[in-house]
Formats: structure tokens, sequence, C-alpha cells
């Protein structure tokens, strides 16, 4: 209640929903200064970056407005974060470009790297991996979600608790514009850049929790992101976004009646991607097999149509 009486008229709407879908464990033990503090350098992010208005606001608030991403000690980074990055990351027009800026340069700038046995914990926060100087893929995702968080880029992780044949778990990071992308090559792990993608067309199953691919949100769902390090925790929500990764499809997606227009995919609710259909009134959609989808196609006037595509 003190959060939101302090914080501005025109921010009250981002922070009632950010104490409204925040895990209990930080509603006892949150303070009021700190919530004020994030809302209101998260504002300055989207105000400020340069693809920061145009981003959706259910985006903004599940992937940018959140002070953590996992179980991870909660931190108050986001104005270190912000000092360190979003100098160099809004002279960047397009937010993909600003995380490759970001992926090349946070494990030196902050002097953190991958070992899988010199890092304490896997859910390390951003200061425990700074004091150590090493992280597992778990920390390092961490740090990258909130460097990008912290310049107005919408991050989040995902994750496969097991895959089917090669041994071990891993953890990596995903970024929005507009759609989710694979990060790929970056501080989360030193392979190669497909390495993520490939593997989890082979090696994940989307109807087996145990070989299934997560993304963490920050609302509540009946899916929990399973820990490996932690899995008596149930109160981190997640999507199995499995057929993402290992069913894509490019959906050639037609206008009825034709003409420009923008499209929003929803699965389950859930704003997915967004595409912009020309004058010929035809829009490519990063769907999967397998999934129904919504597409709400909003015309210049803002009348909006709804269509089931069922793939």
């Amino acid at each position: 209640r003190k959060a939101i009486a302090a914080i501005e008229p025109a921010h009250r709407a981002d922070m009632e929903w950010l104490v409204a879908t925040m895990p209990e464990v930080d509603l006892q033990a949150r303070s009021a200064d700190f919530l004020v503090r994030n809302v209101r350098l998260a504002e300055r992010a989207r105000r400020e970056a340069p693809w920061g208005r145009d981003l959706p606001e259910s985006i903004f608030r599940q992937y940018v407005l959140p002070y953590a991403n996992v179980n991870e000690r909660r931190d108050d980074w986001r104005q270190d974060f912000m000092d360190r990055f979003s100098a160099e990351a809004w002279k960047h027009k397009d937010p993909i470009d600003a995380v490759r800026w970001i992926n090349d340069r946070l494990p030196d700038m902050l002097n953190v790297h991958f070992h899988a046995t010199k890092r304490r914990k896997p859910d390390q926060s951003p200061y425990e991996s700074m004091e150590l100087n090493y992280a597992s893929c778990t920390g390092l995702s961490i740090l990258v979600i909130d460097a990008c968080r912290a310049c107005g880029i919408p991050a989040r992780m995902a994750g496969c608790p097991a895959w089917k044949k090669v041994q071990g778990n891993h953890n990596w990071v995903e970024v929005w514009s507009d759609r989710w992308h694979n990060v790929g090559d970056s501080g989360s792990d030193p392979r190669g850049v497909d390495w993520v993608e490939e593997r989890c067309r082979t090696e994940t199953d989307p109807d087996d929790w145990v070989h299934a691919v997560y993304a963490a949100v920050w609302r509540p769902t009946n899916v929990k992101y399973p820990l490996v390090w932690a899995f008596e925790i149930e109160w981190v929500p997640a999507l199995n976004v499995t057929r993402f990764y290992s069913d894509p499809v490019d959906h050639a997606f037609e206008v009825p009646g034709g003409g420009p227009a923008e499209c929003f995919v929803f699965w389950g609710g859930e704003l997915i991607a967004r595409a912009r259909a020309g004058a010929d009134g035809r829009a490519t959609l990063p769907l999967a097999r397998g999934c129904q989808f919504d597409v709400v196609v909003r015309r210049a006037d803002g009348t909006e149509t709804r269509h089931p595509v069922k793939m």
C-alpha cells in the first residue's frame, strides 16, 4: 500500500500490477522504497530507450518491470546496470543490436565469466556473481537479462531441466523484438551460436516435463519453472515453450480483406509476436506446430478483429 501510494499517478497502474503479481516471499520481504525505485527506473528506461515507447504494455510489465528472474537473491541492480550499459545500448536504434553489444561486453565489463565448478551455486544473484567473478549458465543469464531490462529491453530466462540423451541441463536468455529471440552465443555459455536451438530440436519433448523447454514469466500460470537446484520451489511461474524450439513454423498469414495492418499473435492469452502486414495484407508469423493461436488484426483506424489459427 505504501509503494502504491508513493508512486507517481502516471506509474500507479504498473506498480499495482507488479504488487499483484509478486511472489508471496517478496510481498513479505521487499520494501516500498525498493519497489518505487524499481518502477521509476523501469519507466525511465521505457521513456528514454529508442524502442521503449513502442513496447506493448504486457511485454513491458512482464519482462522489463520485474526486479528478478527466478529465485535468486533480490539485489538492487537497476540503477547500477542502467549507469553501466544504457548510454552505449541506447545508441542503437534496434534492440537486437543493443543486445549484441551487451552480450559481447558484459562478461569483461563485470569481470564475470562462465565456470561450471568455481561458481558457488547455480542461482547466483548479480552481485553474488560479481563478487566471485564466476557464474554458471544460470547466473550469467541472470546478469544478461538484468542488464537488458535496465536498458528497457524485454528479456527472460528460458531453460530445459534435462536433455533427452545428453547429460545435463541448461538455462539461457530470450529477448523480445516483435517476437522472442534466443540470444545464442552469449555470456550464458561459451559454446557456439546455434547449439541451443539445435539441441532443442532433437533433445526435448513438450509432453514430458523433465525434457521440456520453459520460459520464466512474471504472472501466475498453471506451469512452474523447474529449478533443478531447488525442485521444492514451486512459486516461479512459466510457460512451456518447447514447440517454438522443436517445431517452429513461419506462417504466411493473410489479413482478411487485405490491406496494411498490425498483427498481434496470442497463445494461451500471452502475446508472443507482433508483425506488420503491408499493402498486400500479408505477414509472416512465428508460430509452432501443435498449438492454437489467436491473431488480432488492428487497422489504422483502430478497429480490431480476432482470427483463430491452428497449426
